[in-house]
């Protein structure tokens, strides 16, 4: 009776018991008798423990502990989910541990089994794109095996290891305070300790570095940013130029003059009192030279034209960026990226960036001396102004507004519609009499120009005139000729009118493109402007994955 009872005891127990143990899953957190419990990782969800899958590792891990070398098949790397690759580590481990009289075989398994631990570390970082103390976890358990297999085996030792000591806050003796670490050779672990030391030398000095970024990319400067009084100290051309402003120093006043779209501002070297477009403002620290180099506070520099200013302190980091809090239409700039994507993708730009570049400079290939190539630093800034002076002569802020007020104003469009009245009554018989007399391009012009206005009539070429508004302003941004303001309140009135008179943006850019060729007075033969270079240029944007989205012809429509 009470064996009847202990057995009904025992059934209960299990009853409450079971249902709480996790099926496939429940080897997580287990480590194998070679591995400490507190040095073990586990990866929760990860497919290597699940049944099928744990069972093999348990398998593997059992005969490695019974003395089983490591295969040839397979050891060259490790594949699978981050957790299957950190196992395969383990085992690979012990299988070296194995090796007892065979030093060479021991540490091409120790090699594998840091390959192992690579493929796991690098696994992780995809997965959480980002280095945690888990990547780092896994990258001292590599670089422990590297060591084992051959000190030569990494090339820079400290610069390999500080990081992840610091991210851990380990010392070169906790990393050696680890199994197998008595493999090590003293006079390899010296070279690492002296490594180690010079190395962390450099990386505490790297630390404590400014970093700036302009629009969420690093900005790039030939000396670092320095620390006064607080304030992030940059050098003055650098910031200057990639705001899009032009530097001038008076020499007899150490002035620093910076224009920018309209706006002047002048700082002294020494002095804390600034004018902008002369009005006085007092900063809380005066420029000052260093060297060869002249040093403005970065915030006070962004914050007079326009920028936003924060301070990431985490990083070190100070971050500017283009304040459009004021232009809250955001529909606006959706618009012109379209508007402008054609003109700026045929002159090398990013179409769905506004400014069809990032300020930050940019280093490209060129062709130098003899044929030989090599770098060079693009500002633009410069390539901006470039692309708007040798096409359309526009030089300056000045003719910049001048060219984008008449085509706002009437454009080519003007041009068009004169020309039509000789035309637009006349039929199609009756121009080809007349043309017999006119000269060879009239004779071309004038039964395209009807055929153009039969087509278009009230709408003209005006989708020509109107997407070089955008082309032009954005341009005319990064080379800092007007703010992103005057862009957008100037760049609202062409939307306004292109919603206006178009639905679609294949209808926008049809009309565009007759509008270039008609001004051209170039013929096209059986050819569409489809066929031509910049029609088909076209096509691709607009199927291209990076930029169909641009062209929704949605908000063509929503505007009406």
């Amino acid at each position: 009776m009470n064996r009847i009872k202990r057995l009904l005891a025992l059934t209960l127990t299990l009853s409450m018991v079971l249902p709480f143990v996790p099926k496939g899953n429940a080897a997580e957190g287990m480590a194998p008798g070679w591995v400490a419990a507190e040095s073990y990782l586990t990866f929760p969800g990860d497919p290597v423990y699940e049944e099928d899958r744990w069972a093999d590792v348990l398998e593997r891990r059992q005969a490695a502990e019974e003395g089983a070398l490591l295969p040839y098949e397979g050891r060259d790397w490790a594949q699978g989910s981050v957790g299957e690759c950190y196992e395969t580590a383990l085992i690979r481990l012990q299988c070296a541990a194995n090796y007892v009289d065979d030093d060479f075989e021991a540490g091409a398994a120790f090699l594998s089994a840091g390959r192992a631990f690579a493929a796991a570390e690098s696994g992780w970082y995809d997965q959480n794109r980002g280095r945690d103390e888990t990547y780092y976890r896994l990258s001292v358990e590599k670089y422990r095996a590297f060591l084992i297999y051959h000190v030569g085996y990494v090339g820079n030792w400290g610069r390999s290891l500080v990081p992840a000591l610091d991210a851990l806050s380990m010392t070169v003796e906790d990393f050696f305070n680890a199994p197998y670490m008595d493999r090590v050779s003293p006079s390899d672990r010296e070279l690492v300790e002296r490594s180690v030391e010079e190395y962390q030398k450099v990386y505490d000095r790297e630390k404590l570095r400014i970093f700036v970024r302009l629009d969420g990319e690093d900005l790039s400067m030939d000396t670092a940013p320095q620390v006064t009084a607080q304030r992030v100290m940059v050098p003055i051309r650098a910031i200057a130029e990639a705001l899009g402003a032009d530097v001038t120093w008076e020499e007899g006043t150490n002035a620093i003059i910076l224009e920018r779209a309209g706006s002047t501002v002048t700082m002294t070297i020494g002095k804390t009192a600034a004018t902008v477009n002369g009005k006085r403002v007092e900063m809380d620290v005066a420029p000052y030279a260093d060297g060869n180099r002249t040093y403005v506070p970065a915030r006070y520099v962004s914050e007079f034209f326009g920028q936003t200013v924060s301070w990431d302190g985490e990083n070190n980091r100070v971050e500017i960026a283009e304040d459009k809090t004021a232009w809250k239409k955001d529909e606006t700039e959706a618009l012109v990226l379209p508007m402008g994507a054609l003109l700026g993708f045929a002159w090398e730009g990013d179409p769905t960036r506004f400014g069809f570049m990032g300020r930050v400079p940019r280093t490209e290939a060129s062709d130098g001396a003899n044929g030989v190539g090599e770098n060079r630093v693009a500002l633009p800034r410069d390539l901006c102004r470039e692309a708007l002076e040798e096409t359309w002569s526009i030089e300056n802020r000045e003719t910049l507004l001048e060219t984008v007020t008449a085509l706002l104003e009437s454009g080519d469009d003007k041009e068009f519609r004169e020309a039509t009245k000789e035309v637009r009554y006349l039929s199609y018989g009756e121009i080809a009499r007349r043309a017999k007399s006119l000269s060879e391009v009239d004779q071309y012009m004038w039964p395209r120009t009807k055929e153009l206005w039969d087509k278009w009539t009230a709408k003209g070429i005006r989708a020509w005139d109107l997407c070089r508004v955008a082309a032009f302003l954005e341009w005319g941004y990064t080379g800092g000729y007007v703010t992103y303001g005057e862009a957008m309140e100037l760049l609202e009135k062409a939307t306004e009118e292109l919603t206006e008179k178009f639905d679609s943006w294949d209808e926008v850019y049809e009309n565009f493109l007759e509008g270039y060729y008609w001004c051209l007075r170039e013929g096209l033969g059986d050819k569409t402007v489809w066929d031509t270079d910049l029609g088909m240029a076209y096509q691709y944007l607009k199927n291209s994955p990076d930029t169909r989205t641009l062209f929704n012809d949605q908000l063509l429509l929503e505007e009406k």
